[in-house]
């Protein structure tokens, strides 16, 4: 998997390419971990990219977002298609991360607060 992290304006961006699987949470955790310690992150995960995602990969994404919701910031995943986003329907999980078509309308939705 490939992962990148950049800071834009107004959130975070992790981007997720390829497939998200056990071998892959340490690394994307290691990529976010320095933007978790900000009270009030504001994190968008980019799925635009993402092939697959498997049981572990779907707790990492959890537990980052209990991680950030802790410090009063929030996260919402862009762009999850295809076998990313079945996962999410088949674990109604999608019920339980904001999901944004676009990076823009995530990073709009977490910086404004809008609603999901």
């Amino acid at each position: 998997m490939n992962i990148s992290c950049e800071e834009h304006r107004s959130a975070v961006v992790l981007t997720l390419k390829g497939e998200c699987t056990f071998d892959d949470v340490d690394s994307m955790r290691r990529s976010i971990q320095p933007f978790l310690e900000r009270p009030g992150l504001s994190l968008v995960v980019d799925g635009c990219g993402l092939e697959r995602i498997d049981s572990t990969g779907l707790e990492s994404l959890l537990q980052l977002s209990e991680d950030i919701r802790a410090t009063g910031g929030r996260l919402c995943l862009a762009g999850f298609s295809g076998d990313a986003r079945t996962a999410l329907v088949l674990t109604r999980l999608d019920r339980r991360f904001e999901l944004r078509e676009t990076i823009e309308e995530a990073a709009r939705a977490v910086s404004l607060g809008e609603a999901a």
